[in-house]
């Protein structure tokens, strides 16, 4: 069976490889530095899941987004970013991302979430009403 793919879109080097060496043992991880990047990337990689960040230079995460809805349908989004913003969470949420998390996190928290969103729902869940997405963090 193969590795699911993850891409790693953010512009803090140092994030990007400690995510790289956390998920790197299971998954199989690609990283770009800025949204363009991480749209072109993606176009050919073709992720199972995004880690996004919301706030970079050039393009911002919620135009990444829309970027990778448009080209990468199927791919899953988590969204993490340093402010605390609900409106933000609530349009990152609207454009289709499953997941945002607000920085600093539990690299833990982190890999329970990927996780739980490249699985998908549990039977549990699903007999629950299981919703897709969901803010976690701070």
């Amino acid at each position: 069976m193969s590795k699911k793919r993850i891409l790693i879109v953010d512009d803090d080097q140092d994030l990007r490889r400690s995510l790289m060496l956390l998920l790197a043992k299971e998954f199989e991880v690609r990283e770009a530095a800025d949204g363009e990047a991480g749209l072109r990337l993606a176009a050919g990689y073709g992720p199972h899941l995004l880690l996004l960040d919301m706030t970079m230079p050039g393009m911002t995460g919620l135009e990444v987004l829309k970027g990778v809805r448009a080209k990468c349908r199927a791919a899953a989004v988590l969204m993490f970013t340093a402010q605390t913003d609900l409106d933000l969470a609530r349009q990152a949420l609207d454009l289709g991302a499953s997941a945002y998390i607000t920085k600093p996190f539990d690299f833990g928290e982190l890999l329970a979430e990927v996780k739980r969103i490249l699985e998908g729902p549990s039977p549990e869940e699903e007999n629950r009403g299981y919703r897709p997405w969901r803010v976690a963090g701070s």
